[in-house]
């Protein structure tokens, strides 16, 4: 009776539709251009085959992630050097991570549909943002610009129901009036027209809100 229980226990848990997909996935690893801190890589993957970002870090580093999918069931884990157990779970915590004191080593960034669009066979298009910055054991200089713009457009790409790509940003960043950071930029709806909108970023770089400039931009 024991041995039944524990066989439909552990048949629930495969076929429980929020778990991740992890059958038949590739690495892929990113490649930062000499100087730079930040590195973006875009792919897609289908079904159950998944993919794995690996890049190397060193101890003390800060590192921010960002990830932009195409389909709301597609979600990125990210695992620590040597670890098994995920420090960061998509489907829980969202689409960026962030950490303050990175370890020596490869980290990997797991790519994957949800078990239940898995099964659909669905696709996911997706762009990861990467960015190491601060010397080994000091302090980071923040997210950058570079950055910011991703932060802005996989922000504001859901609320005017478009693709990222549709959104247009200027290439200065201003001071905000609350003393943050602010991004204007528009958005092409296609038949609706083109919106104005604007990003805004607290001081310390963090993300705050999108603004609609164009009264009917919503």
């Amino acid at each position: 009776m024991i041995a039944r229980l524990l066989i439909i226990g552990w048949a629930a848990l495969t076929m429980a539709p929020g778990l991740p997909a992890h059958a038949q996935d590739r690495t892929v690893p990113v490649r930062f251009q000499p100087g730079a801190t930040a590195a973006t890589v875009k792919g897609a993957i289908r079904g159950d085959r998944g993919i794995n970002y690996t890049f190397e870090t060193v101890a003390g580093q800060t590192l921010q992630l960002l990830f932009t999918p195409s389909n709301r069931s597609c979600y990125v884990n990210v695992y620590a050097p040597g670890s098994d157990e995920a420090v960061h779970i998509g489907s829980v915590a969202g689409n960026e991570f962030g950490q303050t004191a990175t370890r020596a080593g490869t980290y990997r960034a797991q790519v994957y549909l949800m078990r239940n669009a898995a099964r659909r066979n669905e696709t996911c298009r997706h762009t990861l943002s990467i960015e190491i910055t601060g010397t080994p054991g000091g302090s980071s200089a923040g997210m950058s610009d570079a950055m910011l713009r991703d932060r802005c457009r996989a922000e504001a790409a859901p609320m005017y129901g478009v693709a990222p790509r549709r959104i247009a940003l200027a290439s200065r960043i201003a001071t905000s009036a609350e003393g943050g950071l602010q991004i204007d930029g528009t958005v092409d709806k296609g038949r609706e027209g083109v919106k104005k909108l604007r990003c805004l970023f607290t001081r310390e770089r963090g993300f705050d809100r999108v603004m609609a400039m164009t009264p009917d931009g919503r």
